[in-house]
């Protein structure tokens, strides 16, 4: 039997290097199949995040053809990785189908690397409407080309889903799970839109991702309602239908970017709704869609449709089509960043919705025809002639909808979150109270849970938002939609803390309508004038410190002061 003697220090130096030598290297965003959306130049910047070894002093990446595109080459993306996190981004990257490839170092030395398949720059669209955008699946509505995405998401009935188990496993946009089982997130069948993708990669050589935003048996009424923010509508609860589309933007589409909104619905405003109810009802949906996107114009493209066959009602005969709701879509469609859909209302029985008794809704034998007028209606020049909506920051940590929207002090809610944040073993996340406006205010909760319990405070009476953040490393998320909290409180905590407090319009300093964050500066705040505001006869104004824009001016009158710091 032989032994081997190695001298201590080299077996020390062995053993220190192993962690190294097998560290970790995860990419938590993006994900294989994700499809960032792509400007009319045929370019996106495409964020890379995730962790590291501890050691790493510098990330670097590529990203290599699979079909169409550009290669990157190596680029450093992260110089200086952050305790075990790395985030960097490439941009200007040519609209393709790549595979990512990252590597870690300290000094020269590799110490890890990773690689994930089929990262896609290119087209991403939501749809969104009634049941004849719900659909069925149909085995020629699946796609072939590879490049064709969704999020495979189905619970069998539509506005199922939670915002605190949000799933981010990108699949091909086929029937692999089954007829009966496939979906895509957070609603709505896979139905004719994988082959309208297949059109799609064949007209452009990108790749093409869908998300499903519709809600069957609805009308304008119930999509206005819950844009304007009512929790329940008629039959309907947590904010369904809106909330299918307000979600996916809120979480998804802020991070990817998105081409347009692909809208078919009508049918149920037939008769009962007038060309003006329709063009303002979807009108504000439009424009609630747009401010939570928060970038870009979000393009809608607006399908005429109105059909109900006479045998659902009285009302409808002579009337199974409407005019006024045609008239208001086509309005709708020919507004900025907005294009016309296809028109449906002739394609009826026998030749077509043959398997619906009523012969209302579309069925399996209608795809390859509703994949032609859709392609048809998604011409070269489309978009030549539209916008997308493009990412202008890396989002990695949204919060989602907090019910009730209306409740008291006191009571306890439920915050959830969806993060793709690289974490260090310590974090927390925390939860951030804020003014409607987004001010700050005070944070309420601490935990690793998802949701995070809030108890609201005592104080609360008004209209308010929720952020989530994490600690480590610390990112702070996009803010949730408001609720209101009715209380018997002044609405600001007893130590309000100290925010930039910017003027909204012309008018008093002692008016709260004009300030973002709904309240009188304090010798805490920093004040931004961007308007012309006058301090009233006799009124001592405070501030921390006072900044000026362009054309802004402060008028004081008589016996009026400002108290800047402690002066």
């Amino acid at each position: 039997m032989y032994f081997f003697r190695y001298p201590l220090k080299t077996c020390l130096c062995f053993f220190l290097f192993l962690p190294n030598l097998y560290a970790q290297l995860e990419i938590t965003f993006p994900t294989s199949r994700l499809v960032l959306q792509r400007d009319n130049d045929n370019r996106a910047n495409v964020p890379v995040t995730g962790q590291c070894p501890t050691n790493a002093t510098q990330i670097r990446a590529q990203l290599t053809i699979r079909q169409g595109g550009n290669p990157t080459g190596w680029v450093v993306l992260d110089n200086a990785p952050s305790n075990g996190v790395f985030q960097g981004t490439f941009t200007g990257v040519t609209g393709g189908w790549y595979n990512l490839e990252v590597k870690a170092y300290t000094g020269d030395t590799e110490l890890a690397s990773t690689n994930m398949d089929r990262v896609g720059v290119g087209e991403v669209f939501v749809t969104a409407g009634q049941s004849n955008s719900w659909g069925v699946n149909c085995y020629s509505g699946q796609a072939n080309d590879d490049r064709v995405s969704i999020i495979n998401y189905w619970t069998g009935q539509a506005g199922q889903f939670s915002e605190n188990a949000l799933p981010f496993a990108v699949s091909h946009a086929d029937l692999s799970t089954g007829l009966n089982n496939t979906g895509m997130f957070p609603g709505a069948y896979l139905y004719l839109w994988g082959a309208l993708g297949d059109r799609l990669v064949a007209q452009h050589n990108v790749p093409v991702m869908f998300y499903g935003a519709s809600y069957p048996a609805t009308n304008s009424k119930h999509w206005v309602r819950t844009a304007n923010g009512e929790e329940s509508w008629g039959s309907l609860s947590n904010n369904m239908p809106y909330r299918l589309l307000g979600a996916t933007i809120l979480h998804y589409l802020k991070r990817t970017g998105a081409r347009a909104v692909l809208w078919h619905q009508g049918e149920g405003d037939n008769y009962y709704q007038s060309y003006n109810d329709y063009v303002n009802n979807i009108g504000t949906v439009i424009d609630k869609s747009r401010a939570q996107m928060g970038f870009g114009k979000l393009s809608w493209v607006v399908s005429r449709v109105s059909y109900i066959p006479a045998t659902l009602g009285s009302e409808y005969t002579n009337h199974e089509t409407d005019p006024n709701i045609i008239a208001a879509q086509n309005t709708l469609a020919s507004q900025p960043n907005n294009w016309t859909g296809p028109a449906t209302d002739g394609m009826i029985y026998p030749v077509y919705r043959k398997g619906d008794y009523f012969h209302l809704h579309f069925d399996s034998d209608d795809c390859p025809s509703l994949v032609d007028v859709w392609s048809q209606s998604l011409p070269p020049t489309y978009f030549e002639n539209t916008q997308p909506s493009l990412p202008n920051r890396t989002i990695l940590l949204t919060t989602g909808y907090v019910f009730p929207f209306t409740t008291s002090p006191g009571q306890q809610v439920q915050v959830p979150y969806f993060s793709r944040v690289p974490l260090r073993a310590d974090n927390q996340y925390q939860v951030d109270i804020l003014s409607e406006t987004g001010c700050y205010l005070a944070t309420l909760a601490t935990g690793t849970a998802n949701p995070l319990p809030v108890n609201l405070p005592g104080w609360a009476n008004g209209r308010y938002r929720f952020r989530v953040k994490s600690t480590s490393p610390a990112i702070t998320g996009e803010v949730s939609e408001p609720i209101t909290i009715n209380g018997s409180g002044n609405g600001l905590p007893s130590n309000l803390p100290p925010n930039v407090l910017s003027t909204t319009r012309n008018g008093n300093w002692n008016d709260v309508q004009v300030w973002s964050c709904g309240w009188i500066p304090s010798l805490n705040d920093t004040t931004e004038l961007k308007h012309t505001v006058t301090i009233p006869s006799g009124f001592q104004a405070h501030t921390s410190q006072l900044r000026y824009a362009d054309g802004s001016k402060l008028i004081y009158e008589n016996g009026s002061l400002l108290r800047i710091g402690t002066n």
